[in-house]
């Protein structure tokens, strides 16, 4: 994987999980435009498990208004932070 892919997943710190955060955003955006409705679900389910695990948290634990709480806060933060490249 010499693309970076394994750079965000061998790196489960914060940044590892930004950059996982903002790659399944934009691959949701693109299935978005070609109206791909099922593909979006199924990028929404992944950003909901990534956010999950970006805190080490389990969902059956939170409540409806918490999850979409930490959902929001980190489209915020993936939208708000820059990530500098990371050289090989």
């Amino acid at each position: 994987m010499a693309d970076g892919i394994s750079d965000m997943i061998d790196n489960n710190g914060p940044v590892g999980f930004l950059r996982l955060f903002r790659l399944i955003s934009a691959a949701r955006d693109s299935a978005s435009s070609l109206e791909l409705m099922d593909l979006v679900r199924l990028m929404d389910m992944a950003l909901m498990q990534t956010a999950l695990d970006w805190e080490g948290l389990d969902a059956e634990n939170l409540d409806e208004r918490a999850f979409l709480n930490l959902i929001r806060e980190k489209q915020h933060i993936a939208h708000q932070t820059h990530i500098h490249a990371v050289s090989n």
